[in-house]
């Protein structure tokens, strides 16, 4: 009877940990990873402070991006490379610009196009990337990052590089 109490235990231990390690394997897939909580994440800068953050994502929340497939535009998947952002919006104020953004700690920089609404940003608090643009700024661990932003003239190199006519 200890025999078999041992065993049951001891598979209970391994499965406990194979499902941690797979925990630790998908960290930061699908939407924005949010924020590690340890020490080096606690300080002035909380969240609280923070006037814009930019986040990324990834996975299914790429594809059909929002300002694409409506008023006879074609739809509009993003890769993981894509150079392109989602932020939260009324309408569809920010569709087809580009964004010149700043890592306020590290002073990086990026410049993408808005192209997808983020569902879980504030209004003109945040940009949502994705990882390639985020690793422009910063390393996909940090998740979380304070930046700020302004609007730029899109380079004629910038994908995708369909959008309204101009009037």
């Amino acid at each position: 009877m200890k025999l078999l109490a041992c065993i049951s235990l001891c598979a209970l231990v391994i499965a406990s940990l194979i499902n941690v390690a797979k925990a630790f394997e998908i960290q930061g897939r699908g939407m924005a990873t949010l924020m590690n909580f340890d020490n080096s994440t606690i300080s002035e800068d909380s969240l609280e402070k923070r006037k814009q953050r930019g986040t990324w994502y990834s996975g299914n929340d790429l594809k059909n991006a929002a300002c694409y497939d409506r008023n006879g535009l074609p739809a509009y998947s993003a890769s993981i490379n894509s150079m392109i952002g989602a932020m939260a919006m009324k309408k569809f104020e920010n569709c087809y610009k580009c964004m010149k953004i700043t890592n306020k700690k590290n002073k990086k920089t990026v410049t993408v196009k808005i192209v997808d609404k983020c569902a879980g940003c504030i209004v003109n608090k945040a940009i949502d990337l994705t990882p390639a643009a985020f690793k422009k700024l910063a390393n996909l661990d940090e998740g979380v990052i304070d930046i700020t932003w302004k609007a730029v003239t899109c380079p004629k190199s910038q994908k995708p590089s369909y959008g309204p006519k101009k009037k």
